[in-house]
């Protein structure tokens, strides 16, 4: 009859030990704060961003593909690029213009207008992109060509 009620007792003891640990596991995981991102690559997946101003696509038309950009081609009337996403996705975009547009007109550097120069910050030579390259590629659902926001490593 002892034993009976010493393991019981000892049964009681464990379970309400137990309990208790998986409150207090409960309680700190709810406690701690997810930690901020320091910039747009270490952002959590999820996370919005929001567009340039200089985008006409209204935002609710607008979808934005940020990560690393894995393929790039420049020619006269194209440009052909391809980005392994933060998502771990991989996505592919084509810029269709004709000789006589200007193709940065579809760039944006860090948000902001691209400027002639700012190509040197994104190619080391003519159609040849500088490693390693991220951006953010916007995407109008209107059909228009998508636009590229450069993010090149910052010194």
């Amino acid at each position: 009859m002892t034993l009976i009620r010493f393991g019981k007792i000892s049964f009681a003891l464990v379970l309400t030990g137990a309990i208790i640990a998986s409150i207090a596991s409960t309680a700190g995981a709810q406690a701690r704060k997810a930690p901020q991102p320091q910039n747009e690559s270490q952002r959590p997946a999820g996370q919005r961003i929001a567009p340039s101003s200089s985008l006409k696509c209204p935002r609710n038309r607008l979808t934005a593909f940020m990560g690393r950009v894995t393929a790039y081609r420049r020619t006269q009337t194209r440009i052909v690029i391809r980005v392994r996403t933060d998502e771990e996705t991989t996505e592919n975009f084509t810029l269709k213009f004709t000789k006589n547009d200007d193709p940065a007109k579809l760039f944006l550097l860090r948000g902001e207008e691209f400027k002639p120069d700012d190509l040197k910050l994104i190619e080391v030579s003519t159609g040849r992109l500088r490693n390693p390259m991220r951006a953010i590629v916007w995407v109008c659902d209107d059909g228009s060509n998508p636009v590229i926001d450069w993010r090149p490593p910052e010194k």
